[in-house]
């Protein structure tokens, strides 16, 4: 998969640029997170949580749930929070102001009213979808329909380089390069490019206050 932080907002923040009337932004861009919750939760849970997460039936028990709940939390809080640290000066400030993280403190004008949870509850349909859609032929499983996991093509389990692994610490490390490993680094810094870019589109053009002005 594509790295949960900034790589999978790609899609979503194409979406929401191109038609910002129709999606909620901030819904859009969570809920490519919440699909590997299961990195955190699993530290927790007697059992993986991956193949749900990662399935059709996931998108609808955690993905929407959880994204309208992080959502109203992450505008009402972390937002406003990261736009002050961003208006600040100092080093630190300099980059969440470059990309435009200085006017999230925009989010805090969101009303949560019947066409909010409307809006976000599809978008967080189409965020979580694009997630799955990326990390297709980035892993060695297909979870989409859980609790049926399926083998990803052979031609994605092909072992470009093939090493023993290797341990560091009492953990065994597997650094064999599959295709499947190999398609997730390039789509890793291809959506990653593509989301800075994008972070400072938005921030030169100022469309978080546009938007917000315009509703």
């Amino acid at each position: 998969m594509p790295s949960s932080v900034l790589s999978h907002q790609a899609p979503a923040l194409i979406l929401k640029i191109k038609y910002p009337k129709k999606f909620d932004g901030t819904a859009l861009c969570l809920s490519t997170i919440i699909p590997d919750i299961d990195v955190i939760l699993g530290w927790f849970m007697p059992f993986n949580l991956r193949g749900i997460t990662h399935s059709f039936l996931g998108l609808v028990l955690y993905t929407v749930p959880l994204t309208l709940i992080l959502t109203i939390i992450f505008c009402s809080y972390i937002g406003p929070f990261f736009a002050k640290l961003g208006k600040r000066n100092g080093v630190f400030a300099k980059p969440l102001k470059y990309f435009g993280i200085d006017e999230w403190d925009y989010l805090k004008e969101k009303k949560y009213n019947r066409r909010f949870f409307i809006v976000a509850s599809y978008s967080a349909l189409i965020g979580g979808l694009t997630h799955l859609l990326l990390d297709l032929p980035a892993h060695a499983t297909i979870e989409l329909f859980f609790p049926l996991i399926l083998q990803s093509p052979d031609i994605l389990l092909y072992p470009i380089i093939d090493l023993d692994p290797v341990y560091f610490r009492e953990m065994l490390i597997d650094v064999d390069l599959t295709v499947y490993r190999l398609i997730w680094s390039i789509e890793t810094l291809i959506t990653l490019v593509i989301s800075l870019y994008l972070l400072r589109y938005m921030k030169k053009h100022e469309l978080i206050s546009k938007w917000y002005k315009e509703t």
